[in-house]
């Protein structure tokens, strides 16, 4: 149950664009940590220049205004070296379907145990899940 985030500058992407960001980050999840197709949350911020502000470049990296801030949470409890793979299927797969930098993909991961998730009708119903 990832949920993604986006944040963008206003103005700089296609609707097509945004979908395609949307799949991309699916078929990543799908292919790394076997997230089923049919289990995705999305969230797109489009955001004024004035309230997306970032470093032009940071730790090598340089940033245009086409960067992405992808934010994911999931239960917590993989292996690092999954969500280290997943850093990496992540920035293939965007950088294949939007036309992307590889620099401009900046992604936070959260996990969170299985009791902090909530899918309706006021039950954890991943409690069991934990780290």
């Amino acid at each position: 149950m990832p949920v993604a985030k986006f944040h963008v500058h206003e103005g700089v992407f296609k609707d097509s664009e945004l979908a395609a960001i949307g799949t991309a980050v699916q078929a990543a999840l799908e292919e790394v940590l076997s997230i089923p197709p049919e289990d995705y949350f999305r969230i797109t911020h489009i955001l004024p220049k004035g309230q997306f502000v970032h470093t032009p470049a940071f730790v090598g990296c340089t940033y245009s205004d086409r960067l992405v801030l992808l934010e994911l949470t999931f239960i917590s409890g993989r292996p690092k070296e999954k969500r280290l793979a997943l850093l990496t299927a992540l920035n293939r797969h965007v950088v294949e379907k939007v036309g992307l930098r590889p620099d401009d993909l900046v992604v936070l991961v959260y996990e969170m145990p299985g009791e902090n998730f909530s899918f309706g009708d006021g039950l954890a119903q991943r409690a069991h899940i934990s780290a």
